[in-house]
């Protein structure tokens, strides 16, 4: 019955497979539902970053960014981004001419799954442990000041080319 409620849930974003996710971290939904928000948290830091390399074309750091998506992608069962993040690194190692235009599909992509993403964590029915008394029944009381933070940060690099 769990595992049926849970696939309603993830309705909502259909690029993840919640079984493969769920199975990925041995059926503990706690550990899914903490990788599903720091790869939220992750989509979300990068997505400014995609942004500027679009404007500026500017490419250096985009193969770090896909390996990193991709990775997580595969953990939380987001195949299908996993693939198009690999498809992209393939277009930037074999210089792709439409480069810029893939970057950008990509970007909107992201934004499109980090906005349901956060639909899905904000419905995840998640029971803290008692060591932690003082979490409400919610990861999404997440704080993006300091993710915000850090992309006002990693811009900053980005336009005096230190990364």
């Amino acid at each position: 019955m769990f595992r049926h409620y849970m696939q309603n849930l993830f309705d909502i974003v259909p690029e993840i497979d919640f079984y493969k996710g769920y199975d990925y971290y041995l059926h503990n939904m706690e550990n899914y539902s903490k990788a599903l928000l720091a790869t939220l948290k992750s989509v979300k830091s990068k997505l400014p970053i995609l942004r500027n390399m679009t404007e500026t074309e500017e490419y250096e750091g985009l193969r770090m960014i896909t390996q990193t998506l991709r990775r997580m992608m595969h953990t939380i069962g987001g195949e299908k981004i996993a693939d198009l993040s690999y498809r992209l690194e393939m277009a930037l190692l074999n210089e792709d001419k439409d480069l810029n235009n893939k970057i950008f599909e990509y970007l909107i992509t992201l934004e499109d799954l980090a906005d349901r993403m956060e639909e899905l964590i904000k419905k995840l029915p998640i029971q803290y442990t008692k060591t932690d008394p003082d979490k409400k029944d919610s990861y999404f009381n997440y704080n993006f000041a300091k993710t915000k933070e850090f992309i006002d940060f990693s811009n900053d690099f980005i336009e005096k080319k230190i990364i």
